[in-house]
């Protein structure tokens, strides 16, 4: 018996006897951190739970439903990005006519849209916002035979050392190794371990769902960080991947985390990774979180065009300050990877062209660039229903099925941004233009080698990146991306 079983909605259901459809997006770089947060908060009060990370563990949907029928569980949490909901919709109905069980959904999308539940009422009830103690709230009401229904907001967690670690043991982590190398062992094999260090975003760029959700910024204490750190370290080699919004949003706080590690003794030991902001970096930082084992930085530039970034995206971010963010990673041994979008508002072929160039200009080790796509809780989002491009009733639409047949994939079929006066054949262009011009020219590839001798890591990376070479340059995307 189980008390609370939670679902990991997957972008496409796979059904028993069918050809497996792969994961895509990014169901697969890391665990789900919220689903072991929630199992965590309710464990230490004596609730038990089960996790399905659907489409990781490759679980069809007959085995949900044969899950619910051996665990009987009292609730049932689904939770779903947006492209995940027509799933989480599609499983909550299965589970309903077989099941007298209340399901809750929760996640990236009831999160932009609370309300949705009343429009495709297969839910009994959602929470919106940070979900600990509100799940633990519902299941305590229904264990008591109480009928829990609506719109729950999530009550914010202030203190987030209150929150026991993220509940691992619930999850096989060789589930996260990729493909090949699950038949493998050893340090390097392991997946990275997903670490959250603080909870919130101050910004709003226009093409992040994240404003509208909660602004409160808070940060755990960096002493149980490490703590949890040191305590999961045989299950990941000593690799960590931070998934904060922007990981030194507080210099303070981030130079705390370094000196911790540091003063244990184990900046050499950890390596770790984690998303910035070029004008929040200081070399004084730089230097200390590279004295700490930190790797890499992941830089969220957007657009290469100052204008873009400024006037369309809300993102007040120098070409100068993101070069010499750069030069300061350089300079400390640490590697940078540049995320990049094409497809804004009022973007003009010669913007795009400015974002097509900037991982090269700026001397970025390595890019990703993605097209625009309007997801709920957006400034574009709502800016493409203005301009027609969307239905505003269409997530309801897709969320029941209407018009889409189960296998029909989202990243396929979801409407992407194309700005006026620019077509889907130019920004695909745009895309392979930024692959080829960055990695197709002989200062990449030797300055590859040089930090294969410095952080030989690095060269099994780049070999794996190499067999996705063909497939990129040629789509302009790599597998299963979102865009």
């Amino acid at each position: 018996m189980t008390d609370i079983l939670l679902i990991h909605s997957p972008l496409i259901i796979n059904h028993r006897g069918e050809d497996w459809v792969k994961p895509c997006g990014d169901e697969t770089s890391g665990y789900h951190m919220g689903l072991l947060y929630l199992a965590a908060y309710c464990e230490q009060f004596g609730v038990t739970s089960q996790i399905l990370d659907v489409s990781v563990q490759k679980i069809t949907l007959e085995s949900i439903l044969d899950t619910v029928e051996s665990t009987r569980p009292k609730l049932v949490g689904i939770s779903a990005t947006s492209a995940g909901i027509k799933s989480a919709v599609h499983i909550c109905q299965e589970i309903k006519k077989k099941y007298d069980v209340q399901v809750c959904l929760g996640g990236a999308h009831v999160n932009c849209d609370p309300h949705f539940i009343e429009r495709v009422p297969v839910f009994d009830f959602c929470i919106s916002g940070e979900g600990e103690k509100s799940l633990y709230d519902a299941f305590v009401k229904i264990k008591n035979g109480e009928k829990v229904k609506g719109v729950i907001h999530g009550e914010t967690i202030d203190d987030l050392d209150e929150i026991p670690f993220p509940a691992r043991h619930l999850i096989n982590i060789m589930d996260y190794v990729r493909g090949e190398n699950r038949r493998k062992f050893g340090p390097e094999v392991m997946p990275w371990a997903t670490m959250l260090g603080s909870r919130g975003c101050p910004f709003k760029c226009t093409f992040c769902s994240i404003p509208v959700i909660n602004h409160k910024v808070r940060f755990r204490d960096p002493r149980p960080m490490v703590d949890e750190m040191e305590a999961i370290y045989d299950q990941c080699g000593g690799k960590y991947s931070f998934v904060d919004d922007v990981l030194t949003l507080n210099k303070k706080t981030t130079m705390a985390l370094c000196d911790e590690i540091i003063g244990r003794g184990l900046g050499k030991k950890f390596r770790w990774l984690g998303m910035t902001r070029a004008e929040i970096l200081s070399e004084e930082l730089v230097a200390r979180m590279a004295e700490a084992g930190c790797s890499d930085l992941f830089f969220g530039v957007e657009s290469g065009n100052e204008r873009v970034r400024t006037e369309v995206i809300d993102k007040r971010i120098s070409n100068k300050e993101i070069k010499d963010a750069v030069q300061m990673c350089k300079k400390y041994g640490i590697h940078t990877s540049f995320l990049l979008m094409v497809g804004f508002p009022s973007e003009t072929n010669e913007e795009m062209e400015d974002t097509v160039n900037i991982g090269r200009k700026a001397g970025a080790d390595l890019i990703g660039i993605h097209q625009t796509i309007p997801f709920p809780g957006t400034k574009v989002y709502d800016q493409a229903i203005e301009e027609g491009l969307i239905n505003s009733d269409a997530f309801d639409k897709f969320g029941r099925g209407e018009g889409w047949s189960e296998k029909d994939s989202f990243l396929e079929k979801w409407p992407k941004y194309i700005p006026e006066g620019l077509s889907q054949n130019y920004l695909t262009s745009a895309k392979k233009r930024a692959y080829f011009k960055h990695y197709l020219r002989p200062s990449w590839a030797f300055g590859r080698i040089k930090h294969w001798i410095r952080s030989p890591h690095w060269f099994k990376h780049d070999m794996d990146l190499l067999k996705l070479a063909p497939y990129t340059l040629l789509k302009g995307k790599t597998k299963g991306a979102m865009s």
